[in-house]
């Protein structure tokens, strides 16, 4: 029985060198591979029934159920229903008492098997999860393969089972599990080898392939030598030398920079140090060219190499060039812009200082004669007073009855036109005064307490007005941030207009009030008078000198919105109004984004 163990192993041994031989070198469909290892194991299966340890004619054992199992757990279904088959016929051609048990231990094996198989691809689509213990599940598969051969005992007729089972328990329990599992280990050895050429093979294909049709050019180089050992089509069109010529080169040949530089230079490419670089490179039929290098290490066969990528970097080269002389030209043109802005600046200032000066000539100097004007006129008219000429009042019976004086009437009349008109004058030249302030003081924005504010105001313009009635509210909580100066320049303005145009109602409503927009509070002035037509004034509601009124029914000098609107605009805020004519007038304004200094 030894004798014919060893000779069944030797067998499957060899048996398995072949149907790896066979793997690696048939190249066809999987199928056709299927096919011809089902031949090869149906083959090595009556191979090993040739040499039984035979019991008596037609009962005999061998090693056809490591033969069937090996073919099921690493062929799969087709190779193993074609070595069975196989070797199916031949024990039944054989028969003899055993023919029955004989033909189960065939079958059995192809069964179990399959289910391994089964198994085994399930686990290599998915591996997650354990790894197999290689010896410990083949050992154990041949262990239930070989444990069925010996339940197909039980079928031998004549009872001959308790005879021949005692016989089978150390070979198809202890050995057969044993040699399975090593001739499944050689195979899963195999297996890995072949794995492991193919997916070299692929990966040097894929190499291959995008070294050879990459359109960047591409060069691998002994860092030793500097000797190029390969170049790709694109370095071939690139360089204009032939693969030849250039693989007969060194990197240094092609390099501007001197042997010694491109050796420093390959140094830190070699350690990973560095892996771009920027040189100029040599070319066979043109002027050296700049280019940018990517470059790093590589092993191929054992060897350390360099693998270098090479790109044209002349175009950029000289779109640098270009736009470090348009920075340059830009720069000069900012230097001198900057020139003609101070030049303007300080331009700016002196009209601004010029103008200040303007309004300050005009709030001294005109007001002079104003007063001298104003002085003279109540002179002449108490002198002409004095001298009877100009009598102090008439009323309408006396003017009848002394018609034929020197019209005494009329030079009362001129006189108080003169006093009038100068005090309308120096209205106007304090309307001025207050907006060429309103655009030309240094701001300083600070936190402002505008319901107080806004409550002084009404008080003082309010007090003014004896025999009126009025009726005020003021939002309690108002803050702002803005130029106090400003900010009372603008309120004094809104409610005096507010105070005048509500003078022929029976009460005059003023309101001051905030809305929240957004993150700044929105105020208005709002009151009951005449109103206006926002529509009819349009853009001229802020300008200078405009009048919706008559001067006769209102006094004013039309400056006082555009007042509002400077000071609005000198805090980068809005202003806008509302209104309809003769149900009053609001006014909304804020303040902006002003910071407080």
């Amino acid at each position: 029985m030894l004798t014919t163990l060893f000779q069944n192993v030797t067998i499957l041994i060899s048996i398995s060198v072949l149907y790896h031989f066979i793997s690696r070198s048939l190249k066809g469909t999987p199928w056709a591979v299927s096919v011809l290892n089902g031949v090869l194991l149906g083959v090595t299966a009556i191979l090993t029934m040739l040499t039984p340890f035979e019991i008596e004619k037609g009962l005999f054992y061998d090693a056809r159920s490591i033969v069937i199992g090996i073919a099921g757990f690493f062929g799969g279904p087709l190779t193993a229903a074609i070595a069975a088959a196989i070797a199916l016929a031949y024990r039944i051609l054989r028969g003899g008492a055993g023919v029955v048990p004989g033909s189960l231990s065939i079958v059995f094996p192809a069964i179990l098997s399959i289910i391994a198989w089964q198994a085994r691809q399930r686990y290599l689509a998915n591996p997650q999860g354990r790894t197999p213990h290689m010896v410990l599940e083949t050992w154990f598969l041949g262990l239930i393969i070989h444990v069925s051969v010996v339940l197909a005992q039980l079928t031998l007729p004549g009872g001959r089972w308790h005879q021949i089972i005692p016989l089978m328990l150390f070979p198809f329990l202890v050995v057969f599990p044993l040699v399975f599992s090593l001739i499944c280990l050689l195979f899963l050895d195999n297996e890995r080898i072949t794995k492991a050429a193919l997916d070299l093979a692929e990966s040097e294909e894929r190499y291959r392939s995008l070294f050879e049709n990459h359109h960047t050019v591409m060069l691998i180089i002994d860092p030793s030598t500097g000797r190029i050992i390969d170049a790709n089509p694109a370095a071939v069109e690139f360089y204009g030398w032939d693969r030849a010529t250039l693989t007969s080169m060194r990197i240094q040949d092609i390099n501007t920079l001197s042997p010694e530089e491109v050796e420093a230079e390959m140094a830190p490419a070699r350690l990973r140090d560095k892996n771009v670089f920027y040189f100029k490179h040599r070319r066979a039929s043109a002027d050296p060219i700049d280019v940018e290098v990517y470059s790093g290490p590589i092993t191929i066969k054992g060897k350390e190499l360099l693998y270098s990528i090479v790109h044209d970097n002349s175009q950029r080269m000289l779109a640098e060039r270009e736009l470090q002389a348009l920075t340059q030209s830009l720069e000069q043109q900012v230097l001198d812009r900057t020139v003609i802005l101070e030049a303007q600046t300080r331009r700016l200032q002196e009209l601004n200082r010029e103008y200040e000066a303007f309004a300050y000539s005009v709030s001294h100097d005109l007001r002079a004669p104003l007063r001298a004007i104003a002085g003279f006129s109540a002179i002449l008219g108490e002198s002409l007073q004095a001298q009877g000429i100009l009598k102090p009042a008439l009323d309408e019976k006396s003017a009848g009855a002394e018609a034929n004086t020197l019209q005494a009437p009329d030079f009362a009349h001129l006189l108080d036109r003169i006093q009038s008109n100068v005090s309308r004058m120096q209205q106007l030249i304090d309307d001025m005064l207050m907006l060429s302030r309103a655009g030309t003081r240094k701001m300083n924005p600070q936190p402002i307490d505008f319901t107080q504010m806004a409550r002084e105001i009404l008080s003082e313009l309010t007090e003014e007005q004896k025999g009126r009635h009025f009726e005020c509210t003021v939002q309690d909580g108002m803050m702002a941030i803005a130029d106090p100066d400003l900010a009372r320049i603008l309120l004094v303005n809104l409610i005096s207009n507010a105070v005048k145009f509500t003078k022929d109602r029976d009460i005059a409503h003023i309101e001051v009030g905030a809305e929240q927009k957004s993150d700044a509070p929105r105020f208005f002035v709002r009151d009951n008078g005449v109103g206006f037509d926002v529509a009819a004034a349009g853009e001229r509601l802020f300008a200078p000198f405009q009048r919706f009124h008559s001067e006769a029914s209102f006094e004013g000098t039309g400056i006082g919105l555009s007042i509002v609107k400077r000071v609005v605009a000198r805090h980068n805020g809005r202003v806008s109004a509302e209104s309809v004519p003769g149900q009053g007038a609001t006014f909304y304004f804020d303040f902006g984004e002003v910071k407080q200094t």
